[in-house]
């Protein structure tokens, strides 16, 4: 772990590499570093930030966005680029993108972002080349109904009779919650909206494990719009703090696995190597 207030030099992910930044929001407790945090936001950010009447959403929305901003500034992609210089636009579907000045000296890397948070942590992902969606779900997330009833209005029938041959309802719950942080990450990725991707036009199959790796890999099957719901991604699941599981979803590096970084931060005052797990599809405890 180390301590800064200034954004140390990182070096850009490979195209094998997805780096995924966490932080706690109740581990944010400083008055002034959350002032520091507003003045990095654009003046739309400051507007929408403030616009939240309940303070502890107001305070999740706030790092959220200061994790976005001092994470990719993070790369020293330019000199000139600052957290509070980065301008961010969404695609025809609502997926915030960073909108980079070009000029004659400079052409900006093809850096690709994605966030995600509950309202216990947030979560920041970031890779090269490649479309990338995340999602974060708490692991002791509770449903009010029944889980296979929820399940239902989401899940396709192949899905269902997964989690119906789970007999153990702590496990069915656990696996429930895992399978859709999955689903969840590869309609951000496509960033199409869900609206453009419901749950239930494709599949997530988990093929047996390789012979020669602990992990088994996902195998995406569209039901309808196959041209929409394409099937070149990879997927990786880790567990945050002991608390979250997070899933990745980003295209296929030629077969290569998917290497991902975890780091756990408080933007501008801290930050902390968690781990680095080469997976595809497995869940890994990085606390």
């Amino acid at each position: 772990m180390f301590s800064t207030s200034t954004l140390l030099p990182l070096q850009l992910p490979s195209r094998m590499e997805t780096h995924l930044w966490y932080v706690l929001p109740n581990e944010v407790n400083s008055e002034s570093l959350l002032s520091r945090y507003v003045d990095l936001l654009s003046p739309l950010e400051k507007d929408h930030v403030f616009s939240i009447s309940d303070n502890q959403l107001q305070k999740t929305a706030l790092i959220a966005r200061a994790l976005v901003r001092t994470t990719i500034a993070r790369y020293q992609i330019h000199p000139q680029v600052s957290p509070k210089s980065l301008q961010f636009r969404k695609n025809t579907h609502g997926k915030p993108e960073v909108d980079w000045e070009h000029d004659n000296d400079w052409d900006p890397p093809p850096l690709h972002f994605n966030l995600s948070h509950t309202s216990s942590l947030i979560a920041c992902g970031v890779t090269i080349d490649s479309p990338i969606g995340i999602d974060v779900e708490e692991k002791k997330r509770t449903m009010k109904n029944n889980i296979l009833s929820f399940a239902k209005r989401y899940f396709t029938n192949e899905e269902m009779e997964v989690l119906r041959a789970i007999s153990d309802p702590e496990v069915q719950r656990r696996e429930f919650i895992k399978l859709w942080t999955l689903k969840e990450a590869y309609v951000k990725a496509l960033g199409r909206g869900f609206s453009g991707a419901p749950f239930n036009t494709f599949t997530l199959r988990f093929q047996p494990a390789n012979p020669n790796r602990e992990d088994s890999e996902v195998e995406i099957v569209p039901l309808e719009n196959q041209s929409l719901l394409t099937t070149n991604w990879q997927f990786a699941q880790v567990d945050l703090a002991g608390s979250h599981y997070a899933a990745i979803c980003r295209k296929t590096n030629g077969g290569d696995p998917m290497k991902v970084i975890v780091r756990k931060t408080i933007p501008l005052l801290e930050e902390h190597y968690v781990s680095k797990t080469d997976s595809t599809a497995p869940t890994a405890d990085l606390t």
